[in-house]
């Protein structure tokens, strides 16, 4: 992640002393190449950088930190296309979607669940029962705020990392 904040003059100098570490990345690689797959940390970066505290990003400046943010969501999403999977894209679109809405709806402790959940169907998206699993926990979240599908699917990782740290 930070290689691609370095390549960005304006970026380089509000980077933190240490380097972020992957958290989601090892997660989906395999199926997704590393390289691809470090995209949905730079998405997350981008989040944290509109509605938290980034891990990389110690910008100063709040409308600064709002372009950075862009620049982290566009870079990631660059990233990740590269891989050429339209399910892994859909799903990027749609987790950054949700959790712009449950933070607008004042439910941010769903973060961690809906990061997970989406973290997991990728990981899992050779899966045909895990790709329906994650369109059903997409139309529960949104049409009736429950995120109880997410949080199934994030049950299928792993030594998942700390994300409520993360968005504390």
């Amino acid at each position: 992640m930070r290689t691609d904040l370095l390549i960005e003059p304006a970026l380089a100098d509000g980077l933190g002393a240490a380097p972020a570490q992957a958290l989601l990345a090892p997660l989906i690689s395999p199926p997704l190449e590393l390289d691809h797959a470090l995209g949905i940390d730079l998405i997350l970066e981008g989040f944290l950088a509109h509605h938290g505290r980034p891990r990389e990003l110690v910008v100063r400046e709040s409308s600064g930190l709002v372009l950075a943010g862009d620049y982290c969501y566009a870079a990631g999403l660059v990233r990740v296309a590269r891989a050429h999977d339209v399910f892994v894209i859909d799903a990027l679109a749609r987790l950054v979607a949700l959790s712009v809405g449950v933070v607008a709806t004042r439910r941010a402790a769903e973060l961690p669940g809906l990061w997970l959940g989406t973290t997991a169907a990728i990981a899992g998206s050779g899966d045909p029962r895990v790709r329906l699993s994650f369109a059903e926990a997409v139309r529960r979240s949104t049409g009736e705020a429950d995120p109880s599908g997410f949080n199934d699917l994030a049950a299928l990782l792993a030594n998942p990392p700390d994300l409520e740290a993360v968005f504390a």
